[in-house]
């Protein structure tokens, strides 16, 4: 198979699954309605062969979101597992949501962002009059981007990082895939870090743990394809192309990866509950 850009580890694996290098273990397991499939990346040969820094990286793969409105609960709970596996188990947890709401392809990080329950000013009397006492802290950001703000994301969560001394960063971002069947229907999460925009080649400062000093995990959904790993025409890199089903995509799936979120972080909630405190 061509090589194409994809900011998936397990679209890499599977493209080189015929001369996959030592340090690379792929562990794929059904679930109800999806396959929750683990890479593991152990060696900095595999690193670079297969073009993703090493570390763990978690895939959901289903059926295409928009079609499928129908949130599987086994599924749900094993990605939050999942996510919650590559956090620290104590402390502050920033959510920090990457792109541009603007442009729609782009706006999946600030509109699953804003529905991640922030708890870090709920405590005390507050937390106990609310009935919501025993909740981890979390606080959210939108940064937006460096072309509205003339600050980097990677520049705003570090100050950020100074302020609040959490001990972990989730960020959430829009991916780009080499193949077409994964648009809207794959949800990677990663304890790499992320550098934002580089799937589409506006690659920004890198969010990760030497940047940032704190544990780093991604978490996204692939929502554009380059056209040139697609087509040999001339003039076909550099061109982006998206489901016209778009609206949808981004709408629910940041509604998907807000409650995995929330029930990474608020395991004693349940889900009708997050779902109530994230509405």
């Amino acid at each position: 198979m061509t090589s194409c850009r994809t900011d998936l580890a397990l679209e890499e694996a599977q493209n080189q699954k015929d001369n996959l290098p030592p340090g690379v273990s792929v562990t794929a397991q059904p679930l109800e309605k999806s396959t929750f499939t683990v890479v593991e990346i152990t060696t900095p040969q595999a690193a670079r062969q297969l073009k993703k820094p090493q570390g763990v990286y978690l895939t959901l793969e289903q059926k295409p979101i928009w079609k499928d409105s129908a949130d599987s609960p086994r599924d749900m709970e094993a990605a939050a597992a999942g996510l919650r596996s590559l956090l620290p188990q104590e402390g502050l947890v920033l959510v920090v949501g990457l792109g541009n709401r603007e442009i729609t392809p782009d706006a999946l990080g600030p509109a699953a962002a804003e529905q991640v329950v922030a708890t870090r000013h709920i405590s005390g009397e507050v937390a106990e009059a609310t009935g919501l006492t025993g909740l981890r802290p979390v606080a959210c950001t939108v940064p937006n981007v460096l072309g509205k703000t003339g600050v980097e994301a990677a520049e705003a969560v570090k100050a950020l990082v100074h302020c609040l001394n959490p001990a972990a960063v989730i960020a959430i971002d829009a991916f780009a895939a080499g193949e077409i069947s994964r648009l809207g229907t794959t949800i990677q999460i990663a304890n790499t870090g992320i550098s934002p925009g580089s799937g589409v080649l506006n690659a920004r400062k890198e969010l990760c743990a030497a940047t940032l000093g704190v544990p780093v995990v991604s978490i996204g959904i692939p929502t554009v394809v380059d056209l040139g790993s697609l087509s040999s025409q001339k003039g076909a890199a550099g061109m982006m192309i998206t489901p016209r089903e778009i609206d949808l995509l981004i709408s629910r799936g940041a509604r998907a990866l807000s409650l995995m979120i929330n029930r990474a972080l608020q395991p004693t909630l349940s889900l009708e509950d997050l779902a109530f405190l994230s509405a």
